[in-house]
């Protein structure tokens, strides 16, 4: 029935194209370019549950072919002009999907999943690309043909995955894509039940295409077991098969008891003597060294200062006025004798020579002032926050907060502070050592002049 109605479709389209190229047979004209037929408008939605929304759709007929977009709420519309129906429809969803649809006449056509199922059980073949791009009159003749058979089909299938489309118009039916459409809820059911069941849309279209369409029959009895068949002869041994690949190593194995302790062995060598370690830090300087033996007499020193003048004698009386005598020859110096009263002033005698100068006597031995000086030796002390080279006295059995002046000899290395300060003013040789001064025998009796050798250095400021 339905390739009679697309025969006689064709033949009014074949009529309308003859009478406008001026008559039929037994014209002598030559012919003309086919008239437009009177436009119309197909339109309808794309959609998948949620609309396809700003995508290009391609309108393919069996003569003409147009592009339209989608709208925001996935609608289409297109003029017929320049179009031959029947026509195959095509859009790629935002995910890539690419779903087809057919149009037949003019109106409401859809582009969904349910349209796409059509166009492969109408084709008779899964891969509904090529019918988009193998469009012809003859295609379409065969895909009318089929397509109340295919709808039905699709109803079958969707109705084994779960989902009821019995009250749907699979392609022409208008619907808005949104919740509680019928169509668009049916949209909805079958992603889901894909999704469950972890089947595909093509998987659907492989059925549908094949007429795989009703329910899965029970299981067939187990037929009886068939006779066994003749040995086969031996086939001839296959080449050795290449070394397969090394196994990965085996976990370790668990650690085994100790063993029994063994021998001691012998000795090792002696080790090489190791590095001499660092210089240790200087160590406190030690006690003050018990005073060492008096050194032998010195050279005579120079000629001391000229001692104060003694005390004057009494004054003896006035002898008589001798006679002058002749001037005698001069003769040794006299002791002095005790000033006698001044007598006349006698006549100038004449000047004797002067006398020769006698030898320096030797030097006598160090007065003592009584009082003063110590002969003996005291410890030193532990020296503090003293200010270097001051010098004091102290009535302590030691030398409290610093040495005994007692004139010793200090290495100029150990002290170089202090021998900044007095240098060699009290001795030494100035290279290797100095001389501390000797205030003893200054010292009075019971008390002690220390010296600072060890503190804080005096500031010219």
């Amino acid at each position: 029935m339905k390739q009679q109605q697309w025969a006689a479709a064709l033949s009014v389209a074949t009529s309308v194209l003859l009478a406008s190229c001026g008559g039929g047979e037994g014209s002598g004209s030559a012919a003309s370019a086919p008239a437009a037929l009177p436009a119309a408008t197909i339109s309808g939605t794309a959609a998948t549950g949620a609309p396809i929304t700003n995508a290009a759709l391609t309108v393919k007929c069996v003569s003409g072919q147009a592009t339209v977009t989608t709208g925001s709420d996935g609608s289409w519309s297109a003029s017929t002009a320049n179009l031959a129906l029947p026509c195959v429809l095509r859009v790629t969803t935002a995910t890539g999907e690419v779903l087809h649809s057919y149009i037949e006449s003019a109106g409401t056509t859809n582009v969904t999943p349910i349209t796409e199922l059509v166009v492969a059980a109408a084709y008779g073949n899964a891969d509904t690309e090529a019918f988009f791009t193998n469009f012809s009159t003859v295609s379409a003749a065969a895909a009318s043909e089929k397509l109340a058979l295919a709808i039905t089909q699709v109803k079958q299938r969707l109705s084994t995955l779960g989902v009821n489309a019995d009250s749907l118009n699979l392609l022409n039916q208008k619907f808005n894509p949104r919740n509680g459409d019928n169509y668009d809820d049916r949209l909805e059911d079958i992603a889901a039940k894909l999704k469950l069941t972890n089947s595909t849309l093509a998987a659907l279209s492989n059925d549908v295409a094949q007429g795989k369409v009703g329910p899965v029959g029970p299981t067939g009895a187990t037929g009886a077991t068939g006779a066994t068949g003749a040995t086969g002869a031996t086939g001839a041994t296959g080449a050795t098969g290449a070394n397969g690949a090394d196994g990965s190593t085996g976990a370790t194995g668990a650690q085994g008891p100790a063993g029994a302790t063994g021998s001691q062995g012998n000795p090792g060598a002696t080790g090489a003597t190791g590095p001499a370690g660092a210089t240790g830090a200087t160590g406190p300087a030690g006690a003050t060294g018990a005073t060492g033996p008096q050194g032998s007499t010195g050279a005579t020193g120079a000629t001391g200062a000229t001692g104060a003048t003694g005390v004057a004698g009494a004054t003896g009386a006035t002898g008589a006025a001798g006679a002058t005598g002749a001037t005698g020859a001069t003769g040794a110096t006299g002791v002095a004798g005790a000033t006698g009263a001044t007598g006349a002033t006698g006549a100038t005698g004449a000047t004797g020579a002067t006398g020769a100068t006698g030898a320096t006597g030797a030097t006598g031995p160090a007065g003592t002032i009584p009082g003063l000086g110590n002969t003996g030796s005291i410890g030193d002390g532990n020296e503090g926050d003293c200010t270097m080279a001051t010098v004091w006295l102290s009535a302590a059995s030691f030398a409290a907060g610093g040495v005994h002046a007692d004139g010793r000899v200090l290495s100029i290395m150990s002290n170089q502070a202090l021998f900044a300060l007095i240098g060699t003013k009290f001795g030494g040789d100035g290279v290797n050592n100095f001389r501390l001064p000797d205030l003893r025998p200054l010292e009075p009796t019971g008390l002690y002049y220390v010296i600072c050798t060890q503190g804080i250095f005096p500031s010219r400021q």
